[in-house]
């Protein structure tokens, strides 16, 4: 029994370990390596993630919002109400809606058709550059149509 014993303060003398205390118990590597797993898969997401590209037609689709969210101030604040005659006037007047009007990730303008005094569509002409073709990037919704209530919209 005493051989015994000795073999095991060797083995431990060789190993580092003091006593059996010293060693780290399974379920408290099993957390550090799951902590571990976790970190390095958030890193991996940040890292990797914002190198995956976006389809186009989401920025342009964004984009559209935007400027039709623009109209829709450039109407209100104007009186008598008037929606613009061109997407250009946005960034004219004493007190400019916007800066610039970026074009298309294609870089095509957007298109804006004026339907009447109150109804209007912004949309991309694509890919392609052709407006009327079926790579026209448009928004879930046809057409806007801006009523006279604080920008309420009503869409078809």
């Amino acid at each position: 029994m005493n051989t015994r014993r000795r073999q095991d303060e060797v083995v431990r003398a060789l190993a580092g370990v003091t006593s059996a205390r010293g060693m780290v118990p399974v379920p408290t590597m099993m957390v550090i390596g799951f902590i571990t797993a976790v970190f390095v898969g958030l890193v991996g997401v940040f890292v990797f993630g914002a190198t995956c590209p976006r389809p186009p037609e989401l920025d342009a689709n964004r984009e559209i919002q935007q400027l039709s969210q623009l109209v829709n101030t450039f109407y209100l604040t104007n009186s008598p109400n008037r929606l613009p005659r061109e997407l250009d006037e946005l960034t004219q007047g004493a007190a400019p809606l916007t800066t610039e009007v970026s074009n298309d990730p294609w870089g095509t303008p957007y298109v804006y058709v004026k339907i009447d005094n109150r109804e209007f569509e912004i949309f991309s002409a694509g890919r392609d550059g052709k407006a009327g073709t079926d790579d026209d990037v448009r928004p879930r919704y046809e057409r806007r149509v801006v009523s006279g209530c604080a920008g309420q919209e009503i869409l078809r």
